[in-house]
């Protein structure tokens, strides 16, 4: 059975499979950077390391307000030899299933890999490879200054 980690991203709750994660921690000081995307937060310095942080709220263009009535978290991600940090409104749980359900076909996919079909609710599942397959490992692998 597969793990994945609930959270909430605006008014919604996804999941992002747990063979991503490293861990989750509570927000850190994050240091802005001048010439990034907008939705590049910054760097903050985790256990020595120096880590991207990424909105997920202006990635998505998601009113940040919905962060207010949630305990915000960041998501350490490992995704091709980096570490990066996603900020999310909130942590929710820890799931475990197989029960998998394809996007249904009228619906572009974009970010959203399958969906997991849990008894109670289903949950959108993140698909970090796309998530991060253009514009975030672009500028990440970039030496320009935009």
């Amino acid at each position: 059975m597969k793990q994945y980690i609930e959270f909430i991203l605006g008014i919604e709750n996804y999941v992002i499979e747990m063979s991503y994660v490293r861990e989750i921690i509570k927000p850190v000081h994050i240091t802005e950077l001048v010439g990034v995307p907008e939705f590049v937060k910054g760097v903050s310095k985790i256990r020595d390391e120096v880590i991207t942080i990424i909105d997920l709220h202006q990635k998505f263009n998601i009113d940040s307000a919905t962060c207010e009535a949630y305990e915000p978290r960041i998501i350490i991600l490992e995704f091709n030899s980096e570490n990066i940090g996603l900020l999310v409104n909130d942590v929710v749980d820890i799931l475990e299933s197989d029960n998998i359900t394809n996007v249904p076909s009228l619906i572009h996919h974009g970010i959203i890999r399958e969906i997991l079909n849990l008894e109670d609710k289903i949950l959108p599942i993140f698909d970090i490879e796309r998530l991060f397959s253009s514009d975030v490992t672009q500028w990440l692998n970039s030496e320009e200054i935009s």
